[in-house]
């Protein structure tokens, strides 16, 4: 069968993909491995809450073990869900700050990529509730809105860290992040705006859209140097589809190179491992791996003041009521409302804050901080946004079906460390100031009897972990580059007719969550394709 595009990856990007392709009046398949986004539940803001631990819609890779950590690995959840990320996460909307998109336009030798550039698609895609000026567009399909509920918690977070120094920023997506606000969603009147809502809903119908779920792409089918299209397992069988014009992969950071390498695309050592030809030597693919990755600072708080229990018994079903009537209340909240961006080390200095410092009203813990009794208090995340640390993605083995080798290689680097460290210190002068300190009982973690910087650091190894912004692993790049996969056009280098759309293009991962920039790469690379095509 045959169709003018094919698109492997329904996530955000390849939403965004599909609809601009459509409304082109291209005929367009588009392959997700998971399935419909059916579920009420995934519509409701706090519905992605109880399904971190798994559901359906995640599959959980889990990295190698990691020297540098104790051989500890890493849990990784990933979207396996027709809207991906955008259908599971934590709705924060968040583009960045300008330098970082000013080092794409570098990296490419002046590709348009910088940050007026990409401005423009993150203006043309949103439709911003409470902002309308050069930075936010109004008349797009992609809703944004400012949190629906906040508890008294986040308002004291907010004000303490005034005391200390940082202003208020009531805006972190105009360029400039620093300071400490209330962050943005993609909802709408108490529900979540996933791609899916905003990009398939208005094509669903459309002749030109034909989507194919729970379809796993095994292989790209090169003709020489040309790709023409795609071998799928479906119902354990193996279907195959052609592309009249072009083939691209927005299947995301883990597999996009995976799909590549299997496909031929790759380091020739690394393919010889598994007996895979190489069709197109790319040293380049599955190297560049960066992610945010961050470490909790737990306190114990009085009640009343956060999210605690607001789940269980009658407060689950007055909440559940309010939210079912008004679209309201707790059950409206992502309970991730307020950050603050800083530099721990100075809370004057303006420049790039190297820190995202999350304050969640509940104690937020994982595998590796279970043996925590549960009650009211609060969690200070220190996030770190461009870490100096590179891993990796590495085939398992010729088997389309066995998951990638990920080595996300957090703290490799001694200053990614140092910083998280001065961060996680820093969290404990910010529960000891004024509001904010009315409210703590006791520090939870790492524990006030941890105060030397060796412990410190021992503590930061156990339980650092992933923000799940993942990128970098088939990076554009200029042609003096050895490592780059992609021209400035996202085309994969020696392959006629392969794109690559999903945030795995990224030279360097951008200061925010990374949701919104897959969309605006999306929007603004399927311009860049259909210009080319209109010129020739």
């Amino acid at each position: 069968m045959n169709f003018d595009y094919i698109i492997i990856g329904g996530g955000s990007s390849g939403c965004v993909t599909a609809n601009k392709l459509v409304n082109n009046n291209a005929n367009v398949l588009l392959i997700e491995e998971g399935g419909s986004d059916w579920n009420p539940l995934l519509r409701i803001p706090a519905g992605f809450i109880p399904m971190l631990d798994g559901s359906p819609y995640h599959r959980f890779h889990k990295s190698i073990p990691q020297k540098q950590l104790n051989n500890r690995q890493h849990d990784i959840a990933q979207a396996k869900v027709l809207g991906g990320g955008s259908s599971i996460n934590g709705m924060v909307y968040m583009r960045g700050r300008a330098s970082d998109y000013e080092k794409w336009k570098s990296s490419t030798n002046g590709g348009s990529w910088g940050w007026e550039d990409i401005l423009e698609n993150y203006i043309h895609l949103e439709a911003n509730q409470r902002l309308n000026n050069k930075y936010h567009g109004i008349d797009g399909p992609l809703k944004v809105s400012d949190a629906n509920y906040v508890v008294k918690g986040t308002d004291l977070y907010i004000k303490t860290m005034q005391e200390l120094g940082l202003p208020h920023n009531s805006d972190f997506n105009d360029g400039d992040q620093y300071g400490v606000g209330l962050m943005q969603l993609t909802t709408h009147n108490g529900k979540r705006c996933s791609a899916v809502e905003a990009f398939i809903k208005p094509i669903k119908h459309n002749k030109n859209l034909t989507i194919k779920l729970k379809s796993i792409v095994t292989k790209i089918i090169l003709k020489k140097n040309k790709a023409v299209g795609v071998e799928v397992y479906h119902n354990r069988k193996i279907y195959k589809y052609f592309a009249n014009n072009e083939i691209i992969s927005t299947a995301g950071t883990y597999i996009s190179p995976k799909l590549l390498m299997l496909s031929g695309i790759g380091d020739e050592a690394e393919l010889s491992k598994h007996n895979i030809k190489t069709i197109c030597k790319l040293p380049g693919v599955g190297k560049n791996l960066q992610d945010h990755h961050e470490v909790p600072f737990v306190a114990k708080t009085k009640k009343g003041y956060g999210y605690f229990k607001q789940d269980k018994g009658i407060r689950m079903l007055i909440n559940g009521l309010q939210y079912l009537l008004f679209k309201s209340g707790p059950v409206s909240s992502n309970a991730a409302e307020t950050c603050a961006f800083l530099n721990p080390r100075n809370l004057k200095d303006q420049n790039d804050p190297p820190i995202k410092l999350y304050c969640v009203q509940v104690m937020y813990t994982d595998r590796d901080t279970k043996d925590i009794k549960p009650t009211h208090g609060l969690t200070l995340t220190s996030c770190i946004m461009n870490p100096e640390a590179r891993g990796d993605v590495k085939l398992r083995s010729s088997n389309p079906l066995d998951l990638p080798l990920i080595n996300p290689n957090f703290f490799s680097k001694s200053n990614d460390l140092s910083l998280i460290l001065d961060s996680v210190k820093f969290a404990r002068t910010v529960i000891e100031t004024k509001p904010l300190k009315d409210i703590v009982l006791s520090e939870i973690l790492p524990g006030k009897n941890i105060t030397n910087d060796i412990d410190l650091q021992n503590y930061c190894k156990r339980t650092v972990k992933t923000n799940w912004h993942p990128v970098g692993t088939c990076k554009m790049g200029n042609d003096k580059d050895p490592e780059a996969v992609l021209n400035s056009n996202l085309q994969v280098r020696g392959i006629d007719n392969l794109r690559i759309f999903d945030v795995s293009m990224m030279p360097n991962l951008v200061s925010g969550n990374t949701n919104a920039p897959a969309m605006a790469i999306a929007d603004r690379a399927t311009d860049l394709m259909l210009n080319s095509k209109s010129q020739n």
